[in-house]
């Protein structure tokens, strides 16, 4: 048993040490500010709750920003510093752990921040190595599964998709092996308040649980979207509005996103040969996952996993402008598809589909080196 136990924690011990290695050439980047993960826009820096951030991303930032200013004080309504309060509230659970264990401190948070994003991506490797042992592979392939979700990428921005990815992840594999109720529920909690898209997920697996007979799953499934839709009242009374990001520019006619995107791979005012590279990469990238989903479906297969995985290709394809328009977001919402890609390639013997999906880390090493 010990033996067994030290080969699945090896390609954990690696994807530590791989991602580590990430933000710290990130940081480094950055001249050594811890704060640059947070991506703070020139424009917030030295305000509250901004006050110890030294160091900005552009004029307007990233989202990171956004959930350090949440984790700071959870627990009061968000009237300064964020562009859109109810709705980045809404993905609570990561900026509630991090103040769990920072106590809100700013500088404290610095470090938090990217240490859990960090130990999320290690629960990813250690998850994709127990389950390759389940399915009689080679625990490595569990290295592989953070770098097919494009996981470390988020990570560089203190985003909550780490968490979000790792809580879906385990949410289909307790489902595919069966696991008790109680455990199903837990992982489906941290998915929806870690992303409000992950509901869709937790409502196949209800419906799914009723047709199979599987009434416990069913009724804890129930039980946390009940518990969400009491989350997005609370916020709507609490803010006055719905706590949804608008969907204006995020969602399309089909493929309208995909085309702009490959229209204009140099970017989107001035031409970059760059930015090109990059783009014209990713993008083809993209539209390979969607092909082998498509090819893919041919084998047997859960259908929650299938689903699952068509739901990404969905994604990409109704996907507007506002998600293809920014490289750090295309390269990581449609994260459902290579999770279903992953759970049903690993099953099989063949390890090509698997081989596929590892250019998604060439995302997180662009985005380390400040090419992007």
């Amino acid at each position: 048993m010990r033996s067994i136990r030290s080969q699945v924690w090896l390609p954990v011990a690696a994807a530590v040490g791989l991602y580590l290695t990430a933000m710290a050439v990130y940081v480094a980047k950055h001249h050594g500010d811890l704060s640059s993960l947070l991506c703070t826009g020139a424009n917030r820096i030295g305000r509250p709750p901004y006050e110890a951030v030294t160091a900005s991303i552009g004029p307007n930032g990233y989202d990171g920003q956004f959930y350090y200013a949440i984790a700071r004080a959870p627990w009061k309504l968000q009237e300064q510093g964020l562009d859109a309060p109810a709705p980045r509230t809404l993905r609570i659970l990561y900026p509630l752990v991090c103040w769990l264990l920072s106590g809100g401190r700013a500088r404290l948070l610095f470090w938090v921040m990217p240490a859990v994003n960090l130990a999320a991506l290690a629960g990813l490797a250690a998850l994709g190595a127990w389950l390759a042992r389940h399915y009689g592979r080679s625990v490595w392939w569990g290295l592989s599964l953070p770098v097919a979700l494009n996981a470390g990428l988020p990570a560089l921005h203190n985003l909550t998709d780490p968490l979000a990815m790792l809580a879906v992840f385990g949410l289909l594999s307790a489902w595919l092996l069966g696991s008790r109720a109680w455990v199903v529920l837990l992982w489906a909690a941290v998915a929806v308040f870690s992303r409000e898209q992950n509901v869709a997920i937790a409502g196949l697996l209800l419906v799914l649980a009723l047709g199979q007979r599987r009434f416990d799953v069913a009724a804890a499934m129930l039980a946390v979207v009940l518990l969400w839709l009491g989350w997005v009242g609370w916020l709507k009374a609490a803010y006055g509005v719905w706590p949804f990001l608008p969907g204006q520019g995020n969602f399309a006619v089909p493929l309208s996103g995909m085309i702009y995107r490959w229209t204009h791979l140099g970017g989107n005012l001035a031409f970059s040969r760059r930015l090109a590279i990059i783009f014209g990469l990713s993008m083809l990238h993209l539209t390979l996952e969607i092909l082998l989903a498509l090819y893919l479906l041919r084998r047997r297969g859960d259908p929650a996993v299938k689903w699952c995985m068509l739901a990404g290709v969905l994604l990409a394809v109704v996907g507007g402008t506002s998600i293809f328009g920014d490289f750090w977001s295309y390269t990581r919402v449609f994260v459902w598809l290579p999770t279903g890609l992953w759970l049903t390639a690993l099953p099989g013997r063949q390890s090509w589909p698997l081989l596929l999906l590892l250019p998604a880390g060439l995302w997180t090493a662009v985005a380390a080196a400040n090419y992007v």
